[in-house]
């Protein structure tokens, strides 16, 4: 008998996907890649305009702008009126009146731990939800063992019911050696002979103020090197600029934009390091997709990035800015150390995986089934 699923696409409804996005499409493509007896049917509060992968079924909902609003007040009625066995939803929130059994995904407390980088919206919409809906739901998946450990203590969540599914970069995430692939991305954004880059938004808990000054550090003793940045525009971004201006870094640093998936494996497989000194992730993809790249990764040793890391990066306090450019300075100037976190980076990529990641959602879901 098949079994009906609602599955929240919502964090799909984006031009330039996130953590989130890419969590939501990817998990949702390995699951239907299983090709087992589930049937996903997508939930979202405005048409998805195909961006669901193939094989699930035709997408249900009304048209409105509000997430939150739709969340609660429009979704319970279409999973009423679906019957589904129950619903995922893979951001955070789920109707807090859902007439079915609910699987939420919370990918990180930072609306509790780092209040002070979190957009005022988001501290006002979604986090007074969120242990609410925690504790209704049937079960919980998070990301990493220090957001489960997080949310236990914080939201006083039934450890029982919190489970732990790696994250994993795409498969095209690999050491790109195709030289023309490589020419490609290299002119297309006109990349600098060496560079350290940074991937990911520009919002508050990313840290690159204190990058930037790390940089600014860096370039009196490596003059040679820029620093690359690739992601898109967050909230508060007026200061990443004022910073560069004020370090005299504008013939240092090169912003790329969003840069799509699709070159993100040529990007990765130039740069001469990573740097991805973030205050709190609960996960941290680019830190998994630069070591898939075969990419030499500084990255913070707070939050979850120390687990994802493991032993395959350099780890820094991400407060220190003398310690993060000395990092930089050490990759940079060291071959057998990038040699050697080039090798257990890959390595240590290679443990995670997105068809590993959907069978431990499965034993979720079947989890969950066996309980109602």
């Amino acid at each position: 008998m098949t079994q009906v699923i609602g599955f929240d696409v919502a964090p799909l409804l984006v031009a330039n996907f996130s953590g989130v996005s890419t969590y939501t499409q990817q998990l949702l493509e390995a699951l239907l890649t299983r090709a087992d007896d589930r049937q996903y049917v997508p939930l979202a509060h405005r048409a998805v305009n195909g961006q669901v992968p193939k094989g699930a079924a035709a997408p249900i909902g009304q048209p409105y702008q509000r997430r939150g609003w739709w969340m609660q007040m429009i979704a319970p009625k279409l999973l009423a009126d679906l019957r589904p066995s129950f619903a995922h939803f893979t951001n955070s929130i789920a109707p807090l009146a859902s007439p079915v059994p609910v699987v939420l995904t919370i990918h990180d407390m930072s609306l509790f731990v780092q209040a002070r980088t979190q957009p005022l919206r988001s501290l006002i919409t979604v986090r007074p939800i969120m242990p609410t809906a925690a504790r209704r739901a049937a079960a919980i998946i998070t990301v990493s063992q220090h957001a489960r450990q997080a949310m236990i203590r914080l939201m006083k969540i039934d450890p029982a019911k919190v489970h732990v599914v790696y994250n994993a970069p795409a498969t095209r995430f690999k050491p790109v050696t195709d030289s023309d692939k490589l020419d490609r991305v290299r002119r297309q954004y006109a990349l600098p002979a060496t560079f350290v880059l940074y991937v990911g938004t520009f919002e508050p808990r990313k840290n690159i103020p204190r990058l930037l000054r790390a940089f600014a550090q860096v370039r009196r003793a490596r003059p040679d090197v820029r620093l690359v940045m690739a992601g898109q525009l967050g909230w508060k971004h007026r200061a990443i600029w004022q910073a560069i201006e004020s370090l005299g870094l504008a013939d240092a640093v090169q912003w790329l934009g969003y840069v799509p998936a699709c070159d993100l494996p040529a990007l990765y497989s130039q740069a001469t390091a990573l740097a991805f000194p973030s205050l709190y992730e609960g996960f941290g993809l680019p830190v998994s997709e630069s070591m898939a790249c075969g990419t030499p990764v500084l990255t913070s040793q707070c939050s979850a990035l120390s687990e994802v890391a493991g032993d395959a990066a350099l780890l820094i306090d991400p407060l220190e800015v003398d310690t993060i450019a000395a990092g930089l300075i050490r990759l940079l100037d060291d071959s057998a150390l990038r040699d050697e976190l080039r090798a257990r980076g890959l390595c240590r990529a290679g443990e995670f995986s997105w068809a590993r990641a959907a069978a431990e959602t499965v034993k979720v879901y079947e989890q969950v089934m066996g309980d109602a």
